[in-house]
């Protein structure tokens, strides 16, 4: 099963945190083959984040709270970030990134997850790095999509709570917003048919 990241953050002791001066520890422990059809498919990178920095964490979470995520990134969402920080800070120089080749086996996915794990160490060691738009967009924005992602499968499967349909073909579906905790109900009634809610999303 494909592993979509960590929704409810795992909270952690202060102690937990590595770089201190920066409130950030990224690493990259591990990686994920996603086949597809035929020969198609890629290679996901598990990026672990614990942190205590706000753009991180929730509003019931406090300053000294310690979370933990996880987001998967591919290669190429990866060397996009890596030409951006370079661009934005051309004074800083990066852990090389690795090389671009047509076919990967095992041991080059394992060398490119070493060298991935090398490069967001030494991101999350920088303080200008650490705090970079850059990086919190590609961070931030990932683990958005991931939340509404399973939100959006959440709200079609395990969260339907009652389905009471009669012989006149009329069915009371019922439901809580994956994200706000409150309940929605549609009326389906002849063939079923029936607008979707969405605006809990």
């Amino acid at each position: 099963m494909r592993d979509h990241g960590i929704f409810s953050p795992a909270m952690l002791g202060e102690e937990q945190i590595q770089n201190t001066h920066t409130g950030l520890d990224l690493s990259v422990p591990e990686y994920q083959e996603i086949r597809g059809k035929m020969m198609s498919g890629h290679v996901e990178y598990h990026i672990v984040i614990v942190t205590r920095l706000a753009a991180f964490k929730s509003a019931k979470h406090k300053p000294e709270d310690v979370v933990q995520f996880m987001v998967s990134k591919k290669y190429s969402e990866i060397e996009e970030l890596y030409q951006r920080l370079t661009a934005r800070y051309p004074q800083v120089s990066l852990p090389l990134l690795p090389r671009k080749v047509l076919f990967v086996g095992e041991s080059d996915i394992s060398e490119r997850r070493a060298m991935f794990n090398d490069i967001m160490k030494f991101i999350s060691k920088d303080e200008d790095l650490a705090t970079s738009p850059e990086l919190l967009e590609f961070l931030v924005l990932a683990l958005g999509s991931q939340i509404l992602e399973s939100a959006r499968i959440k709200s079609v499967t395990e969260n339907i709570l009652t389905c009471i349909c009669s012989a006149a073909q009329s069915c009371l579906l019922v439901f809580f917003c994956p994200l706000s905790g409150e309940p929605h109900s549609e009326m389906l009634v002849g063939t079923f048919k029936a607008s979707i809610v969405l605006s809990c999303f």
